[in-house]
Formats: structure tokens, C-alpha cells, sequence
């Protein structure tokens, strides 16, 4: 059995650490067995050690995005409609673009009609490479104009009993989580950001039957009220939380209960800022009127301590799947450590998704999920979402992204099958 080791890199390992130069990570099958100094690994006896210098290079942890839609086309006015072959091939080509940009591992918080759910299964059968994929299948609302705009992503439930059987679906389906609105958005038409939907109860009751499958509740909340509701009733992440600054003592509690605030900055910023031709009126007023709160409400509960993981909510209006690093940059804006931002979006992330025992920082025993770049990220988060910086991304002990500068180095046996040649 060969084992590789990638060597002479600076290692920035997701854990808050201090990076370490002229690392080494060593790679056996899709695990990796050890990390540091490259001046402290000893060869072992009766292997073969394929080594590759990255001199001047830096590993990190593949990047994780914990709020996605996978389904949806970053369309102006943010619907989703048409065929369902359409959307399949749509989920295929934002999967392969969003690895080959470093992120390899998604949470999507609301699909189409179960599609996600097949794009899986092909994606575990190897006929195609993409990140690996936590689900939640229908998000869960009470009955709302959501429905009508997003074709496929909502299932209405309206009382404890129908929630109840609404979140059996979901998991019965195969998913990793339950969604649920515990506020209005902004992206549907006809409803609030700040008011509150699902009472506590309602929640409670897709809590309940989460946890009875071992599994847990993202509540999307932008409202202080089902901001509460979400945190009453059990939910382990708020999605958003944009009004949460409105109320110390739930940060308080988010903080002393681990509960993780996703913030999905990036989706105000891509609808606000530059050229956004077809952004319909109600969209961009609800957008720029959350924003600020937004800002404030990352920024608080960050001195406040509460956990923070990474989440971008592409595709909504210009927000593409691809440039989900770009979130990490905003996030500093905000006012959180720049090594911090990268831990929210590596360890942070996978114990937002309760896979840190195999995903989120490069320790010995993990899977072997990482990314090459050239430039020190530290310097300039930005430099995340570029193309041109990722020099290597690998799943799993395999090689699945981007050209290399010197594909004879690359061993056959670390490329991966179906690998992406550049994305998007």
C-alpha cells in the first residue's frame, strides 16, 4: 500500500492553531494518518511513501458551506420552476462547480421534489464527483406564498400533528436534518423577515422526531420571536438570524448550549451591490432593510461567543454556487477574526453538521478532505473564492478538482475517476 505525503506546505489545520510552515500531511487510502512538521515524519518500514512538494503552498480543510440550495438558479427574482430533468442537470453542475472551488462538503436546506436526494446516490454510485451532501428534503412551513414561488422545496404543514408527519416524510426520504421556517423570508413574497410562523410547539414537534433518528433541526429565522421559538423548542442552528441582536440573553444561551448561528451574509450583499438587473422591487427593499441588522447580529454574537459555521444560502439572486468562499470575506466585514472565519467554515461547520468526527480539521484519522492554494488565505480571504488560487482539491484521499501545474507528479491512484478538469 502506497501512502502519499504532501510536504513542505504551510498548514493551516481548521482547528484556530497557529499554522504550521513546512508541514507535511500524509494520506493512506482516504484517511489521513499524520500531520505537521515535515522534519518530524519518519518513513514507515515496508512502504512505499510518495511524496509531493508544495513548497510555498498552503493546505487547509476542504472548505464546508452549511446553507445551500442546490436545486435553485441564482435567478433575479430567486424562483424556482421548470422541468425536472432541467433541475437535475442544474444540481449536477452547481455540485462540480462548487467542489472545484474548494468546498467539499454541502448542507442543502431545501431541495426540489427529492432530486437531491438521486444526484446522491449517483454521486455515491461514482458516476460523478461532488461534495459530499447533507439533506434535508422539503423544508417545512406553514402554509405561505412560499409554496407557489419555490416549486418543490416547500412541504406546508399547519399544526403539531401535520409536522409531525411532514418531518417522518423528510427522513424517511433520507434526510440528514429537518428544515423548518420559524419566520418569514425574504425571498417569498407576501411575507415578513421579522414575524414568526411556526409556533414553539410546531417546532418542537420536527425536533422531537429529528432526534428520535439520532438527527437534528435548522430553523430559518430571521425574527427575535422565532428566533426564540427555534431555540425553545431545540433547533441546532439558526439559519440567518438576522434580528438576533435584539436580544442578549437568547445569545446567551445559544452561546452556553452550543447552538450555531449561520449567518448567509453573501446573499444580502449579491442582491444590494453591483449590477443586478431583474431583482424585483419587493426583494431588494426587504434586502436592504435587513442587512445592517444582519452585520450587527454576526458581530454580537460573535464577541458573545456563540458558535458561528459558514453558510452562503446559494443560489438566491446572483449568489452562485462557486463562489461560496466569498462569504468568509464578508463575515470578517462583519467583525470576526480572519482566522476564525475559516474555522467557521471548517471545524465549525462539521459540528454544526455532526460530522467533525471525520470532517473539519486536518488531524490524523480524519478523511482526507483538503485544498491546496497558493496564496496565505490569513493575508486575504478573497483569495478563497479565486479560481486561479486553487491549485488542488481532494475528497477523500482523491484527487477530484482543478488542472494541476505538473500533472506527472500526480500518481494515477490519487485521481479520482470522474474529477473535474477546471469547473464551472
Amino acid at each position: 500500500m502506497t501512502i502519499h505525503a504532501l510536504k513542505n506546505a504551510t498548514l493551516i489545520d481548521g482547528t484556530g492553531a497557529k499554522p504550521v510552515e513546512f508541514g507535511i500531511v500524509v494520506i493512506e487510502e482516504d484517511k489521513i494518518v499524520h500531520v505537521g512538521k515535515a522534519e518530524n515524519w519518519k518513513n514507515p518500514e515496508g512502504k512505499t511513501v510518495h511524496e509531493i512538494d508544495l513548497t510555498g503552498k498552503y493546505i487547509l480543510p476542504g472548505l464546508i458551506d452549511c446553507h445551500v440550495h442546490i436545486a435553485a438558479e441564482s435567478l433575479p427574482d430567486s424562483t424556482m420552476a421548470g422541468p425536472w430533468g432541467w433541475s437535475t442537470l442544474i444540481m449536477l453542475k452547481h455540485a462540480q462547480n462548487t467542489l472545484s472551488a474548494g468546498v467539499t462538503t454541502i448542507r442543502d436546506v431545501g431541495g426540489r421534489h427529492h432530486l437531491e436526494f438521486s444526484l446522491r446516490k449517483a454521486v455515491d454510485a461514482g458516476m460523478f464527483v461532488a461534495p459530499r451532501m447533507s439533506l434535508a428534503g422539503k423544508l417545512l412551513s406553514i402554509t405561505t406564498t412560499g409554496t407557489e414561488w419555490y416549486d418543490g422545496m416547500y412541504r406546508e404543514a399547519d399544526g403539531v400533528d401535520e409536522v409531525r408527519k411532514a418531518a417522518r416524510e423528510q427522513l424517511k426520504a433520507g434526510a440528514d436534518l429537518i428544515k423548518v421556517l420559524a419566520t418569514g423570508a425574504v425571498l417569498a413574497p407576501g411575507e415578513k423577515p421579522g414575524a414568526a410562523t411556526f409556533e414553539m410547539e410546531e417546532i418542537r414537534a420536527a425536533v422531537v422526531e429529528a432526534a428520535k433518528v439520532g438527527k437534528i433541526v435548522a430553523a430559518h429565522a430571521h425574527g427575535i420571536e422565532g428566533i426564540r421559538n427555534a431555540v425553545e423548542a431545540g433547533a441546532k442552528t439558526i439559519e440567518h438570524g438576522t434580528y438576533l441582536n435584539q436580544d442578549p440573553r437568547i445569545m446567551e444561551r445559544m452561546a452556553r448550549e452550543e447552538i450555531f448561528l449561520v449567518p448567509t451574509l453573501k446573499a444580502g450583499f449579491d442582491v444590494i451591490y453591483g449590477d443586478r438587473p431583474g431583482i424585483p422591487d419587493w426583494i431588494m427593499e426587504k434586502s436592504k432593510e435587513t442587512q445592517e441588522d444582519a452585520m450587527h447580529s454576526i458581530r454580537k454574537a460573535y464577541q458573545m461567543g456563540v458558535p458561528i459555521a459558514m453558510g452562503t444560502d446559494a443560489a438566491t439572486p446572483y449568489n452562485f454556487h462557486g463562489e461560496n468562499a466569498l462569504e468568509l470575506y464578508y463575515m470578517s466585514q462583519a467583525g470576526i477574526s480572519t482566522m476564525d472565519c475559516i474555522v467557521a467554515s471548517t471545524r465549525n461547520a462539521a459540528r454544526a453538521l455532526g460530522w467533525d468526527s471525520k470532517l473539519g480539521t486536518l488531524e490524523a484519522g480524519k478523511l482526507a478532505d483538503l485544498i491546496v492554494v497558493k496564496k496565505n488565505p490569513l493575508d486575504d480571504l478573497r483569495s478563497l473564492a479565486d479560481r486561479t488560487n486553487i491549485e488542488y482539491v481532494m475528497q477523500g484521499g482523491k484527487f477530484v478538482a482543478r488542472q494541476f501545474s505538473d500533472p506527472s507528479g500526480i500518481p494515477e491512484e490519487l485521481m479520482a475517476g470522474a474529477w473535474i478538469c477546471c469547473g464551472f
